[in-house]
């Protein structure tokens, strides 16, 4: 049923299946962050995934006009309303590296290097969310930034590896750690 579902959402453009997707996504976070959440006696530890900025996996802009929509973005935005944590597009495709679903395993890693880069002007965002975060928290996070990276579907990693890689490397020239979480609405 759930392929199904991603089907008529993702590649047919049925938007009702949205909010069902971004709720199905919404507990899977909610639960991990119960689950990652420390207790120390009965006063409770921040929890690793106190998200600070939902982004997501970008598409290329030959998707984005296929598709009318980048479905990793509605899921985002989707955890990051329920949640009232920020949604920031950090990320950008600036080369189509064509249908990922086709490729074997080898290919997929080899087209996602140079794949992504952040957006120009969001870059210095990433310095500007160590002041937005929990102060009780901020000298033990060392100018650290907790951040939640969507997509539809994990296959092999290598897009969300590559995203990840670009936002550290980022994120360190701007003398920022980031804590990247991944959540994908399916594995497959």
């Amino acid at each position: 049923m759930m392929r199904e579902w991603i089907g008529q959402f993702k590649y047919r453009g049925n938007e009702k299946y949205a909010s069902a997707l971004g709720e199905i996504m919404n507990r899977a976070y909610r639960a991990m962050r119960h689950e990652f959440t420390g207790h120390r006696g009965s006063v409770p530890k921040r929890s690793l995934w106190n998200v600070d900025v939902v982004t997501c996996v970008p598409v290329s802009e030959t998707r984005l006009a296929e598709r009318g929509f980048n479905q990793a973005q509605v899921l985002a935005k989707e955890i990051a309303r329920r949640n009232k944590l920020p949604f920031v597009s950090l990320l950008a495709r600036p080369q189509d590296t064509g249908k990922q679903s086709f490729k074997t395993k080898k290919e997929r890693i080899s087209t996602m290097d140079n794949a992504f880069a952040v957006i120009p002007d969001k870059a210095k965002l990433l310095k500007s969310l160590v002041l937005k975060a929990d102060s009780r928290y901020t000298s033990a996070r060392m100018q650290s930034v907790t951040v939640l990276l969507v997509d539809d579907i994990y296959t092999t990693g290598s897009t969300l590896q590559a995203c990840a890689r670009v936002l550290g490397e980022e994120a360190a020239e701007q003398g920022v750690h980031l804590a990247i979480f991944c959540l994908t609405l399916a594995r497959s």
